[in-house]
This record gives C-alpha cells, sequence and structure tokens, in this order.
C-alpha cells in the first residue's frame, strides 16, 4: 500500500509531480505514493494526514519548506529531524530505521541536519519571533504542519518522516508585503504584492532576498528527489 506525501504549498508538491492536483486535492505518483496538496497551517495538515489515510497510506511524509531557527543555517539546508515538538510539548519521533535509511543516503550530497523541528502556528515573521522560539523549544527549524501530520500518524500507529528544507535562516526578516499577498496554498497574488511594495518600496531587497532564498530550499528539495528514489517513498 502507498505512503502519503502531505506538501502544504504549490511550489513544494510540483517538485514531486507536474500533473494537475488541485488545491486541497490530491494525486497519485508513478512511483506509487499519494501526493496530497494541503495548503498552510496545522488543521490542513491534518485534515490532509487523515485524508491520505483514508486512501490506504501506510506511511505519513510532511515535505516543503521549513523556517531556520537555529543561527548560522543557511537557506538551502536540509532538515530530517529526529524529532518533531508540538505546540503542546507533546514529542513525535519520525521512525527510525526509514530516518536512517535517507540520512545515509543523502550524506555526502545533500549533508541533512537533525534534531528537533518544531510547530509554529503563525507564520514567524522576524528574527525576534525565530529567537523567541528557539530559546522556548532548542529546535533547529519551524515549520506549521509537520506535528499535526505526525501526530495522526502516531494514533494511526504508522511510520512518519519530516524532509523540510530551510528558506529563511535565523536572522531573516521576511517581507510582509510578500506574505501578504500570498494566499493559504502558496499562490502568489500580483496585484496584490505590487500594490503593497508600491506602499513600501523599502520592502523590495527583502522580497529579492526571500526569493533568492526559497530557490535555494526548492534546489535541495529537488536534490532529495532525484537522490533518494524509492527511499523517499518507502519507510
Amino acid at each position: 500500500m502507498p505512503p502519503g506525501i502531505v506538501a502544504a504549498l504549490i511550489a513544494e508538491a510540483r517538485l514531486l509531480t507536474k500533473g494537475p492536483i488541485a488545491p486541497g486535492g490530491f494525486t497519485a505518483l508513478p512511483e506509487g505514493a499519494l501526493l496530497f496538496f494541503s495548503g498552510i497551517g496545522p488543521h490542513r495538515g491534518r485534515l490532509a494526514a487523515q485524508t491520505l489515510l483514508a486512501k490506504g497510506a501506510t506511511a505519513l511524509v510532511s515535505w516543503g519548506c521549513a523556517g531556520g531557527l537555529l543561527p548560522g543555517l543557511s537557506p538551502g539546508s536540509l532538515i530530517l529531524p529526529e524529532r518533531i515538538l508540538a505546540a503542546d510539548q507533546s514529542v513525535y519521533p519520525a521512525d527510525p530505521p526509514w530516518h536512517q535509511r535517507m540520512s545515509s543516503r543523502l550524506k555526502g550530497y545533500v549533508d541533512p541536519h537533525g534534531g528537533v523541528l518544531a510547530e509554529s502556528t503563525i507564520v514567524l515573521t522576524s528574527s525576534l519571533e525565530k529567537a523567541a522560539l528557539l530559546r522556548r523549544t532548542g529546535a533547529v527549524a519551524a515549520d506549521m504542519e509537520s506535528a499535526s501530520i505526525a501526530r495522526v500518524a502516531k494514533e494511526a500507529g504508522i511510520p512518519f518522516m519530516a524532509i523540510r528544507a530551510v528558506t529563511d535562516g535565523a536572522e531573516m526578516d521576511l517581507c510582509r508585503s510578500a506574505l501578504d499577498s500570498i494566499d493559504e496554498f502558496g499562490r502568489i497574488r500580483p496585484l496584490k504584492l505590487l500594490s503593497g511594495l508600491a506602499r513600501h518600496p523599502v520592502e523590495f531587497l527583502a522580497l529579492v532576498r526571500m526569493g533568492r532564498s526559497f530557490r535555494a530550499a526548492e534546489a535541495t528539495l529537488a536534490k532529495v528527489v532525484l537522490r533518494a528514489g524509492s527511499y523517499l517513498l518507502c519507510p
């Protein structure tokens, strides 16, 4: 039976399939896995994981991007966490054999960082917010979906793993106009972006940095797909 992969953003999903996939929908990948394009946030991550289970998934992968919390962790750094720390302090481990196989497969090609991936219930827009979460959790990075997906996997008694690439480092503040122009599925509304930049032109350089950082994360995830092959899909 197939594993299920949850991607919150359209750009994350497109790294795994070029075929049609609707927001809040899923598609079967050629290798047999099921990919769900969930949208952003813990609630959508949980619904995606539950839907994949109902469709027959026998393992769950949280796939995509994360914000860096550890100083010095650059955009494009790969995070393969051993543990997910939820906002309620629950801890969910990645499946140890699966994690070890993936780490060994990628070592020397895209060297992964382990440790803890923390849940954030909001988008972390500033270095101050990231530093505060680092102090509370000791995590190397944070995202909004992995904890809810891991919780569903634990309740179902099936393997789980998170594969995340850092988009914005701990020291990086995000462009507010860009964030305000992105919908819940990661799609940019160009007119809203242009309107925001017109009101706040000083944010243009932050937008350029965000774009460069996101492309670095995408490049890392693309390397994972090329290198990992069936290791990504087989717990």
